[in-house]
């Protein structure tokens, strides 16, 4: 059942919705599988909805604010280097 809850397939068709709304808006390059990342990342980080209604709730709910926030969250703290790989002699 846990694997089942991972899989966004039960929800493709609301997170095309969601995905086409951004496109409306200029932001074409948000795929749905980044928007199912969005909801289990940071979305339902600490609690997930129970029922399957109150998870389409949360998607529909999503605006590209709340998407590009958890984005750029993302990347200033999952894309760190290590110091090992960094070159500091540019920093001189």
């Amino acid at each position: 059942m846990a694997e089942e809850k991972q899989d966004g397939s039960q929800y493709e068709v609301w997170l095309n919705i969601i995905k086409d709304s951004f496109a409306k808006q200029g932001y074409k390059e948000v795929t749905t599988e980044d928007l199912w990342e969005f909801c289990l990342s940071f979305l339902w980080k600490h609690k997930r909805p129970a029922r399957y209604f109150e998870e389409v709730r949360d998607i529909m709910a999503i605006e590209p604010n709340d998407y590009f926030t958890y984005a750029s969250l993302k990347a200033q703290v999952y894309s760190v280097s290590s110091l090992d790989e960094m070159d500091l002699n540019d920093l001189f």
